[in-house]
């Protein structure tokens, strides 16, 4: 169960993922900056995404990175939960199954950490090069691929 604190905080993250979203798009421009892309992503689960626009994929990072966190603050409660148990009784065979039960909480807490930080990795790193191609289809027009009797040439028009 979550603390008070801790739901604050929740609430609060959401707030400000909420507020980054409406910001980012007011924001809209056509050729995107890679490295204020990757920093929204950084800074905000699914910020890249939304300043890219990419919707869907805010939404896929949004929802997987707020279940990571949540699911982050629910084994943390719970160890702390089995940790005050197992200080709290005086009883050894419960001392000792309540200290395991707070173990199994902890490696379920640190796996959610790394994966909390794989996904935050990947988002950034979607977000920087969806950023560098958001002008793409403008600039493949400028490509050309030319076949004469000597070969095959490539042209790009500035």
């Amino acid at each position: 169960m979550l603390t008070h604190n801790k739901g604050k905080q929740l609430k609060r993250f959401i707030l400000l993922i909420l507020v980054l979203a409406f910001l980012t798009g007011l924001a809209a421009q056509e050729k995107r900056d890679p490295t204020r892309a990757a920093l929204y992503s950084l800074v905000l689960p699914g910020g890249g995404q939304i300043y890219n626009h990419a919707y869907l994929k805010a939404g896929l990072v949004i929802g997987v990175q707020g279940f990571l966190i949540g699911s982050a603050i629910f084994h943390d409660g719970k160890r702390d939960d089995f940790a005050a148990l197992a200080h709290n009784t005086q009883d050894s065979y419960q001392q000792q199954l309540y200290l395991s039960q707070s173990r199994d909480y902890k490696d379920k807490l640190n796996n959610d950490i790394w994966w909390i930080g794989i996904t935050a990795a990947l988002s950034v790193f979607d977000a920087y090069v969806d950023a560098h191609l958001s002008d793409f289809d403008s600039q493949k027009e400028k490509i050309r691929l030319r076949f004469s009797d000597a070969g095959v040439r490539l042209q790009y028009d500035f």
